[in-house]
């Protein structure tokens, strides 16, 4: 078999298996929107850690304060904060006593900066029920309620709503639609993420919630103290414990603008993509580079075949393309981009390879990943 048709072939097979993946998940998971609202659960906790986001805490608060579940505590933990995060915070929250904001502290040794603030604000509150959400989001009034009301009649200890996420520049909508995708049908699909015998977690680190008594059986944030995607990490010890966090489409009740511009994203993508997967550093690496080659394998034999004219590699080139463009489709409820932006998806899927191979040559180094003004090299 040529090369070409080889490419084809594996384009085909890998980005065919995704549609198909991607489209069962949108029948398979449910709709937390959907479920009636919940209001006598008990005290709702929710923990937002908070490190240089003045930008767009207020507004997070607000929409934490009009909820219609009333019976919250919000614990905002400022993570030394080098801008007016917790002034912003004390502003918003004006003089409701459910809004408190705290000082992180110093960062203990082996810890990263985000899971000791979840942990500092778990520990500071009470109540059956812990929301860990970022700070940077937008709540519809009935959220809460409903999130409640698919956790209680799923039964299984907690959910995850996926938000939906806001672009504001060409290089995020290119980006982004691909790395959701990417994380939902290569990552950590739903099938796997599931089944308590898999050690796949998927988690959306902007809605966690879950009983508290689930939280301290998987062992909380200290037992992901030093995990840079600690959501993920954090959803593998629930299914350890026995429960689920139940991944929900939350697109009508949360959203977010995840990143600001190329540069803001291309360094959050290079410290999240390298830790995606839990595993060495050279697995990661390994696996960034497997994704680039699937990425450009459609326009590889498209390209080559049509130079050689072999039409079999044409023909396969152009249905790996399709399939790619049908995939980011797929995250349009999640990250609502217009169809022109799907032909962009091989782009998007090479940003995100690049920043796992980088990332992971960090990693391996020694070096870690930076974020926030703070380098992990113990991170894993």
């Amino acid at each position: 078999m040529s090369v070409a048709r080889l490419a084809g072939l594996v384009g085909v097979t890998v980005w065919g298996t995704a549609v198909a993946l991607a489209g069962w998940e949108r029948i398979r998971v449910p709709d937390a929107a959907a479920d009636e609202p919940e209001y006598g659960a008990g005290t709702v906790c929710v923990v937002v850690p908070a490190r240089d986001e003045e930008r767009a805490i207020g507004g997070t608060i607000c929409s934490l304060r009009a909820q219609s579940y009333d019976d919250i505590q919000v614990i905002v933990v400022d993570d030394g904060s080098s801008d007016r995060t917790a002034q912003v915070a004390r502003s918003a929250a004006a003089d409701d006593p459910r809004v408190r904001v705290i000082a992180a502290g110093d960062v203990p040794a082996g810890w990263i900066g985000k899971s000791w603030a979840c942990h500092r604000g778990a520990r500071e509150s009470d109540g059956p029920w812990l929301l860990f959400t970022d700070a940077d989001i937008e709540y519809a009034p009935d959220a809460i309620a409903r999130a409640l009301g698919l956790a209680r009649r799923l039964g299984r200890g907690g959910v995850t709503l996926a938000p939906r996420i806001r672009t504001g520049s060409a290089a995020e909508r290119a980006v982004m639609p691909a790395a959701i995708a990417l994380i939902h049908t290569l990552v950590a699909p739903g099938p796997l993420a599931r089944s308590p015998r898999r050690r796949v977690g998927l988690a959306a680190g902007a809605f966690i919630l879950m009983q508290r008594d689930l939280y301290q059986a998987a062992g909380g944030h200290g037992a992901v103290r030093d995990r840079m995607v600690d959501d993920l990490s954090l959803a593998v010890n629930v299914k350890r414990a026995g429960g689920l966090l139940v991944p929900a489409n939350g697109t009508s009740l949360i959203s977010l603008r995840m990143y600001h511009g190329a540069h803001e994203m291309w360094r959050g993508w290079r410290k999240n993509a390298a830790f995606g997967t839990e595993g060495s550093a050279s697995k990661g690496l390994a696996g960034g580079l497997m994704l680039g080659g699937v990425a450009v394998a459609p326009t590889c034999a498209l390209v080559r075949g049509g130079r050689r004219g072999d039409g079999t590699a044409v023909t396969l080139g152009a249905a790996g393309l399709m399939l790619q463009m049908l995939l980011q489709r797929s995250t349009g409820h999640i990250v609502p981009t217009r169809p022109a932006w799907a032909a962009a998806f091989p782009i998007g899927a090479l940003t995100i390879s690049a920043a796992a191979v980088l990332g992971g040559i960090e990693r391996h180094a020694g070096r870690g990943p930076a974020w926030r003004g703070r380098r992990y090299p113990f991170a894993r």
